[in-house]
């Protein structure tokens, strides 16, 4: 199956699904590369460089042969590779990996001839008895010509069709058609809800319509002359068929009118069945594979290629609506102590690391924070250990810090507040990244102790302190800037919230009181006398609630009020300065 893309001003075949029995080849950009099932349940991938093609070779009508060649030589190919991946010992290998194996480009186009001789037999020999018997039987003294050639011709396309659709009835059929499903909701897009998407210029498909459409047109003709003359005018017409139906085809391929495109499941559902969950999971692996690497490296047999284990996390985090890139990435990156960026350069894990990577992908599929399930989290470039007595700072959050950062640097600031601290992430990563005096403080001794445990770890000084917001702070003190990021859910949405949220994040730092502002109303009057001359008060705030905080601190005599925008542009943060 080829995705056409543009070369100049004419059309290449950029793309190319090859389904095999156990797996399947995806042909890119002059690399093939081949993901399958061994006979042991693993999966395993490889690949091989093929020599790129001149541009002549695209031209209108001759890419219809082209497309044909090439793809019966990477089919051979893939079928290579694939028996090269599986891990049983060369011994007990069929003996037609044998043959395969022995083919080389230079051979490949005897392969190929004998492949077009043998179908062309088999449209000749295997499908002449049978219609000529019937028309016989049928119209026994009628003798017209034409209309005998034509009944005859649909009677071979009518048997043909039926075999192909009784062999997609035998079991080993499903591993076939099924990838080659994978492989049209691949190029198609999203699978339909009903059937699998049609894609016309589908490899197997458009294998089937030749042989169909030429049969139908050799048993029409019907030459007649001296058996080597008959056998060279009907491989002339096979080949004549070839680009016909490669054009007939890449036209509906690429058409805007849907009914050219579904036409072609009238022969398409012979070759493809709607691809599970193990279908999907081999082709992404080989997309992973060319997509994340230049070259190809074996791997052995003990180890877990990490195309693999990329295409495996992506279904099961993807099943339970779980799944962002940064989820997977980071999964893999914490059991293997490395950076996200460090697991680009690795090509496959150990039979261990396999085991505790799913471990860990399969808590995260129920909805289990990876904060939690790891026990830390990375906020600002820093590391925060957490747990359930604490909220884990989010990535917005990240804004509110960097929005107080900007306004320390900016005004000189010297002491800054973080009321309701929780894991100390805001005060601690204010505190690294700038010479102010941080002071934080929670409800909470649970979470004040793991504050300044994160502290101690990141080697910064905080004045901490156990207080309901300001009740237990030291009278009279003042602060420069204020920043809190407090709860702010409402109380009857409690129970909506995702269960990564509900289960695993402590009540008593999401529930914000019956409209989700009890705390911003109690800050934002209390902080009035808790702020130097000119000094900022800086709030995270829940989705909605921008504009009500913002009123709110007018009201209350800040100035300066503006709200800053999170990377989803929602309204994240709110800031004024209380100038009285």
């Amino acid at each position: 199956m080829f995705l056409v893309g543009k070369f100049g001003n004419n059309q290449y075949m950029e793309k190319m699904i090859l389904p095999l029995g156990n797996g399947l080849g995806l042909y890119e950009k002059d690399k093939l590369c081949v993901s399958i099932i061994d006979s042991s349940g693993n999966k395993r991938v490889g690949g091989k460089q093929i020599k790129s093609i001149n541009k002549a070779f695209f031209l209108p009508i001759i890419r219809g042969f082209t497309f044909f060649f090439l793809g019966i030589y990477l089919y051979f190919s893939s079928f290579v590779l694939s028996q090269d991946l599986d891990s049983r010992p060369e011994n007990e290998k069929n003996k037609s990996f044998k043959i395969a194996k022995n083919i080389t480009v230079a051979s490949s186009f005897l392969v190929i001839v004998a492949t077009a001789v043998a179908a062309f037999l088999y449209g000749l020999i295997v499908l002449a008895y049978l219609p000529n018997l019937l028309f016989a039987k049928a119209f026994p003294y009628y003798e017209n010509y034409y209309f005998r050639a034509l009944i005859i011709s649909l009677l071979r396309f009518c048997f043909i069709y039926l075999s192909l659709a009784l062999v997609r009835l035998l079991p080993f059929s499903n591993g076939l058609y099924g990838f080659n499903g994978a492989g049209n909701v691949y190029l198609s897009g999203k699978e339909d809800l009903l059937r699998p998407r049609t894609y016309p210029l589908n490899y197997l498909n458009f294998v089937l319509n030749v042989f169909l459409f030429s049969t139908f047109v050799i048993s029409l003709i019907s030459v007649h002359i001296f058996w080597p003359i008959n056998t060279v005018i009907n491989l002339v017409i096979f080949l004549s068929c070839i680009p016909i139906i490669y054009e007939i085809l890449r036209f509906a391929t690429h058409s805007k009118v849907t009914f050219l495109r579904d036409a072609a499941i009238v022969t398409n559902w012979l070759v493809s069945t709607r691809p599970n969950t193990t279908h999907n999971e081999v082709l992404s692996m080989s997309i992973n594979e060319l997509t994340n690497y230049d070259n190809f490296e074996a791997i052995e047999n003990d180890r877990v290629s990490m195309s693999g284990l990329f295409a495996e996390l992506e279904t099961k985090l993807k099943q339970s609506d779980k799944y962002e890139e940064s989820d997977r990435d980071w999964i893999i990156a914490t059991v293997l102590q490395k950076n996200r960026a460090e697991i680009k350069l690795v090509r496959s894990v150990s039979a261990k690391e396999y085991r505790e990577i799913m471990r860990a992908c399969e808590r995260r599929a129920k909805g289990e924070p990876l904060s939690n399930i790891f026990g830390f989290v990375e906020f600002y470039g820093l590391r925060f250990d957490v747990n359930k007595k604490v909220l884990s700072p989010r990535m917005e959050t990240e804004i509110l810090v960097e929005e107080a950062i900007k306004k320390i640097n900016e005004f000189e600031l010297k002491n800054v507040l973080d009321l309701c601290t929780g894991s100390g992430a805001i005060a601690i990563a204010i505190k690294k990244y700038t010479n102010a005096r941080v002071y934080a403080s929670d409800i909470s001794k649970q979470a004040l102790a793991i504050a300044s445990n994160n502290a101690r770890k990141n080697e910064v000084k905080i004045d901490f302190c156990q207080s309901d917001l300001f009740k237990s702070l030291k009278k009279g003190k003042k602060y420069d800037i204020i920043v809190s990021n407090p709860p702010y859910i409402k109380s009857g949405d409690l129970e909506k919230l995702d269960v990564e949220v509900k289960k695993y994040d402590p009540r008593l730092a999401l529930d914000g009181g019956e409209d989700g502002l009890d705390f911003y109303r109690r800050i934002i009057e209390d902080s009035k006398s808790k702020l130097t001359k000119k000094g900022w008060l800086l709030f995270e705030v829940g989705q909605g609630q921008a504009d009500i905080v913002s009123e709110m601190m007018q009201k209350s005599g800040f100035d300066n009020v503006q709200a800053v925008k999170d990377y989803n542009k929602i309204e994240r943060v709110i800031y004024g300065r209380y100038s009285k």
